[in-house]
């Protein structure tokens, strides 16, 4: 992973430096989400807050990462997975094992409703459980 972290530094003109590879390799060793929070955490005395916030902003200006709003407005990041023909970002969230899952393009004719409105982002996240937490937990249905 940290050679996977390494290139994508390289390909993004970004300085390598501690903080950033270990950040990187928490978004390439899961498929989960994770807030500035989960990350503080997940680092405690290793990296601050500020390092870690940096680094992040960082990525989603570069397009490593992607950041939505989760239902309580929280900013939650992931690792943009996404082709770059990709013509519009939906995801859904567990919000159980915090697994996120990409969704196929939006349909064009959703698109098309926007006219000639100018869209510089567009970011849908759908929240809800997934199958396998469903399964383990089946009284949340």
């Amino acid at each position: 992973m940290i050679q996977e972290a390494t290139t994508l530094l390289k390909e993004n003109g970004l300085k390598i430096t501690q903080n950033r590879l270990d950040v990187l390799c928490v978004f390439l060793g899961s498929e989960k989400a994770f807030t500035l929070l989960d990350l503080e955490k997940i680092f405690s005395l290793k990296h601050d807050r500020s390092s870690l916030f940096r680094s992040l902003q960082t990525y989603y200006e570069k397009g490593i990462l992607e950041k939505f709003c989760n239902a309580t407005g929280t900013a939650i990041y992931t690792l943009n997975r996404h082709k770059p023909d990709c013509n519009g970002k939906s995801h859904f969230k567990c919000k159980d094992c915090e697994t996120v899952v990409s969704l196929p393009n939006l349909p064009t004719e959703y698109l098309q409703l926007l006219g000639n409105n100018k869209m510089e982002t567009m970011n849908l996240l759908i929240e809800g459980t997934c199958e396998n937490c469903q399964n383990k937990n089946p009284e949340t249905l």
